[in-house]
């Protein structure tokens, strides 16, 4: 069974917007983790962030 995977050229000297916001939100997750791990934020909190914000950057979450 072969899986397709997102192929998203990568070109260091100018990113695609693709992977910029791929980044922006493993930022934002580590964010989140970190304020989880702290008691800042409950579970429930984190689980609807982490969709708010992976529709914000259209991506997949990497949580699921």
């Amino acid at each position: 069974m072969e899986v397709e995977l997102m192929r998203v050229p990568y070109f260091p000297e100018a990113p695609s917007l693709a992977v910029i916001n791929e980044i922006k939100y493993y930022m934002v997750l580590s964010v989140l983790k970190k304020m989880l791990a702290d008691g800042v934020i409950t579970s429930e909190n984190y689980k609807g962030s982490t969709v708010a914000i992976a529709e914000k950057y259209r991506v997949s979450r990497y949580d699921i």
